[in-house]
């Protein structure tokens, strides 16, 4: 009488480490797919889902990152005494040029101040702002973005502008009670109103996701060179005017580059300005003054 074997499916056949090797790459490449789309969907509720991760994610990542930051400054604060001698004595040559602008600066100044007053020029808004660290890199090829420990508790609010020591590196999109994100000026989607600083002339400056900028929407008769600096012109009320971004480092068939002035993959403390913005140009919606009724 012959024995027969008990019939297995293929499924059981196969060892549990074949299994794993053949589905894990299947469940990761749809886990990375279900992120993605929830990271650009722009709903409220994801919105809020995204800013309270943040939320609890920033403070973890700043007590992590502390350490490293300490041992790092310590070795790049290591220098030779010949080092020091040399910096020393260009500081104060450098100093002493400093000085003398200074002292031209208070000269304009109050020329700056006596003409206003005469023409009864209406000042711009005051600017406050707060200084922080940066408590992630900026991300990867498809996202240029970084994370701060701060938000509507530091009277950080969307749209801010954030800068460097040396120029602007982007602007806050999503703010919670105590983190914020930027989007950096490098990202593909950031798209900035700027002016070319001696000419004034007007455009769109655009991100890469390189290092470089392009400068976009110019008028046909735009004479631009190299070494010609970039700054916010103010338009549309989003980012306070004249904040420098860079120079152009190049004019040909492939566009109009523009080089930051700050190194924002390496940057490490930033400070976000809070301008005081009327309103009125965010929505284009001007309120009419109420007639003032004098007595009879």
């Amino acid at each position: 009488m012959s024995s027969r074997r008990p019939h297995k499916s293929v499924i059981e056949s196969l060892p549990l480490r074949t299994i794993t090797t053949r589905v894990t790459p299947a469940i990761l490449i749809l886990l990375a797919v279900s992120l993605m789309i929830v990271h650009r969907t722009d709903t409220v509720p994801v919105e809020k889902l995204r800013i309270a991760v943040t939320d609890a994610v920033a403070p973890v990542m700043s007590a992590i990152s502390r350490p490293f930051e300490t041992m790092a400054d310590s070795f790049s604060g290591i220098k030779t005494m010949r080092q020091l001698k040399a910096e020393n004595i260009r500081l104060k040559a450098e100093n002493e040029r400093l000085q003398q602008w200074y002292d031209a600066a208070l000269k304009y100044q109050a020329q700056n101040k006596s003409l206003q007053d005469l023409l009864n020029v209406k000042a711009d808004a005051a600017l406050s702002f707060v200084t922080t660290r940066v408590v992630s890199d900026p991300g990867g090829s498809f996202v240029k973005s970084v994370l701060l420990p701060v938000g509507l508790g530091d009277n950080v609010a969307k749209g801010n502008a954030v800068m460097s020591g040396r120029g602007l590196i982007g602007r806050v999109t999503e703010v919670g009670e105590r983190s914020a994100r930027v989007l950096l000026v490098t990202d593909l989607n950031s798209r900035i109103p700027v002016i070319v600083q001696n000419t004034r002339t007007h455009a769109i400056l655009a991100g890469k996701n390189t290092s470089l900028l392009r400068l976009e929407r110019l008028p046909i008769d735009s004479s631009l060179s190299v070494g010609q600096r970039i700054v916010t012109s103010g338009d549309g009320g989003q980012l306070p005017p004249d904040i420098p971004i860079g120079t152009i480092v190049e004019v040909g068939p492939a566009g109009v580059i523009v080089q930051p002035l700050a190194d924002i993959e390496t940057v490490t403390y930033v400070q976000v300005i809070n301008a005081q913005v009327d309103r009125g140009l965010l929505t284009g919606e001007i309120t009419p003054a109420q007639p003032k009724h004098g007595k009879r």
